[in-house]
């Protein structure tokens, strides 16, 4: 049966040819080019194959009783096609010299087995992104005939699909690869800089010379590497969707996996073929998310926005859509990472990025706004007394725990309501948005400028519209530090935070008393004040929201389960859905836990009497017991 299986399997090979699966990696890649080679070398256009260097190697030929013995006859190497074995354990003479880097096989008894060196494949073996193979079925019929039409109407994209097969393109992708190692930016020991991207671009474009022309073009007024930017183009955004991610803290195991260094290279190859690598670009990108964004935003902001306006109306219709979608988070973290780059915001992008009457400035930066309508007499006294008169925080935290708030402001809990509904947590909620209040001022002042360059560049005689409502929102006053300011006042009134907590957590309890777990309820109190967060910071402004995490964690108002449980989606969060930086914010919160941990170990070894000095004086008391379990007892301690 199992022979049977390998020959259906070997069949339906065959019958795929060799064109490229729809989802492989460099493994399986290798594979399929070697046994095509081996059935027909002249399966590819890859040049340094045909060049054969190794057939002019010669040797020694064998001596007859009637030669002379001083005079060595040179004849060609010859080859057998018999297979050569590897000898792994033959002793330093024969054995591979390869071998003792990839394996550990010195002092390795019968019983013992042979230990693999390389114990991390990351940045060796690399998936490949078939961006322009036959379209996939599913539901992306208009984007198969978008590409289709695409083909008809670019013979370069028809080349590469046509005359590139899976050896040219396995070859292209290494030596794309090999020239992004070998050539990457570096310092010498003396200090001299070696090569930059503009250098690494000039050799990966020097590739091209290293394919011949299609065997049966018949134009031979084309260049042998007609369509080629489309190979070129598909390495890179691969490698770029594997990168290593942006803000994980973990380093990058390859040139390869640095996206600034990719992103770099990809703009230098624009500006070095400014007729072909956009265009490949252009249609490259069609559907993609973080990795891709960060890249289309950095690509963008030094290319001064150029990008057709036809993609930026088909990605409008998802956007506009409360479904979230591949397409509508791709064009989201695109927008909000150039809105970071610019000091002006989304006010940039309205104004010199997106096309005139565009809906993604209403759909991405425009979906979170407030009017001062919105604020309370009473919300509005607490921002006043914290803000512009400083007053003492130990009577703002009694105002907000007074009967006469909750008679004025409070609303009326029944005992089926949930305690993660919003009005369970209003003391929280008008105290957080009271602290929080400069930042809430500045989003909606950028709010504003926003949605006006938007209408500006919409309307026909723009120039002379709404002037007087430019002076109405103001400008900002360069002299004040806001995050500064924000963080000495989390500080100060961190007891009039946490009362607020407690109070509104007393009076739930109160109603649905015995129904409902403390821990439980008091995690739901901290996950509705990081609610907060979404309404006050502009959703593209990812350094002021963790900066306030941060500040949030460190005064201990909040947990890191609370962090984690509201990046998640989960309770009071749960009508915005999980954060689209939901990974980089839980692992914020990790660090931040592992961290607290540790420090209480350190502290513990102090606080336990004698310090380092204990501990080395004290050297037999852990006799008999692995000072590495010692520390995970002590680390498991503090957890």
């Amino acid at each position: 049966m199992e022979d049977e299986d390998d020959e259906d399997d070997d069949d339906d090979e065959d019958e795929g040819g060799d064109q490229p699966a729809p989802c492989a990696d460099t493994l399986q890649d290798l594979l399929r080019t070697v046994r095509k080679l081996v059935s027909s070398p002249s399966s590819t256009r890859f040049a340094m194959l045909g060049d054969s260097p190794w057939l002019a190697l010669t040797v020694d030929a064998e001596s007859s009783a009637d030669s002379d013995m001083d005079i060595k006859e040179k004849v060609p190497l010859e080859y057998l096609n018999e297979v050569l074995a590897l000898d792994l354990v033959g002793g330093e003479e024969n054995r591979c010299k390869s071998i003792p880097y990839l394996m550990s096989i010195d002092n390795v008894s019968s019983d013992e087995t042979v230990e693999v060196m390389c114990r991390s494949l990351d940045g060796i073996i690399f998936g490949r992104l078939a961006i322009f193979d036959a379209p996939p079925d599913g539901d992306e019929e208009d984007d198969d005939e978008e590409e289709e039409d695409a083909k008809d109407t670019n013979p370069n994209l028809e080349a590469y699909t046509k005359s590139y097969s899976l050896g040219d393109r396995f070859f292209l992708a290494d030596a794309i690869r090999d020239v992004l190692m070998c050539h990457r930016p570096m310092v010498s020991d003396a200090g001299a800089d070696r090569n930059n991207a503009k250098e690494v671009a000039d050799q990966i474009w020097a590739i091209s010379h290293l394919f011949v022309a299609a065997p049966d073009s018949n134009d031979m007024s084309d260049a042998s590497s007609k369509g080629i930017e489309y190979g070129i183009i598909e390495t890179i955004l691969s490698l770029i969707v594997q990168c290593t991610p942006q803000g994980s803290g973990m380093p990058s195991s390859s040139p390869a996996n640095q996206h600034v260094y990719l992103s770099r290279v990809l703009l230098e190859l624009t500006k070095l073929k400014p007729s072909l690598i956009p265009q490949a670009i252009v249609l490259a990108v069609s559907v993609a998310r973080d990795n891709l964004g960060h890249w289309l935003s950095f690509h963008l902001t030094n290319t001064e926005y150029q990008w057709p306006k036809s993609y930026w109306e088909h990605w409008a219709q998802y956007a506009a859509t409360n479904q979230r979608s591949s397409r509508a988070d791709f064009v989201s973290v695109a927008l909000w990472s150039m809105a970071s780059s610019s000091s002006e915001g989304s006010v940039t992008i309205a104004r010199d990025c997106l096309p005139a009457g565009s809906t993604l400035v209403q759909s991405v930066f425009l979906k979170h706004k407030q009017s001062n309508a919105d604020i309370s007499s009473t919300e509005s006294d607490v921002i006043n007394r914290i803000w512009e008169t400083s007053e003492d925080p130990d009577s703002i935290r009694q105002y907000m725990i007074s009967d006469e708030l909750s008679e004025s402001f409070g609303p009326t809990l029944s005992n089926d309501t949930s305690m993660s509904d919003p009005n369970v947590w209003w003391r929280t909620r008008l105290a957080t948005r009271s602290v929080f209040h400069p930042l809430s001022r500045e989003n909606s002042r950028i709010i504003n400028l926003t949605e006006q360059a938007w209408k500006k560049k919409a309307s026909a005689d723009g120039d002379n519209v709404m002037e007087d409502e430019t002076n109405a929102i103001g400008v900002k006053d360069e002299s004040e530090d806001i995050l500064a300011d924000l963080t000495d006042a989390i500080a100060r009134f961190k007891p009039v935070l946490l009362a607020a907590v407690a109070r509104d957590a007393d009076a739930y309890d109160s109603e649905a008393s015995g129904k409902v777990d403390d821990d439980k309820l008091l995690l739901a109190g901290e996950v509705s004040i990081l609610s907060e967060v979404d309404n006050v910071v502009s959703v593209w402004d990812s350094t002021v929201t963790f900066s306030l995490l941060e500040c949030l964690l460190e005064n201990q108002i909040v947990s890191s389960l609370a962090v984690a449980t509201w990046a998640l989606g989960n309770d009071a969060n749960a009508v915005t859905g999980i954060s689209p930086q939901w990974w980089k914010i839980v692992s914020l919160a990790v660090n931040y836990e592992i961290t607290s941990a540790l420090s209480k170990v350190e502290l513990s070894k102090t606080d336990l009497g004698g310090g380092i000095g204990m501990i080395i004086d004290d050297a037999g008391a852990n006799d008999g017991i692995d000072t590495t379990e010692a520390a995970a007892n002590r680390l498991d301690e503090a957890l």
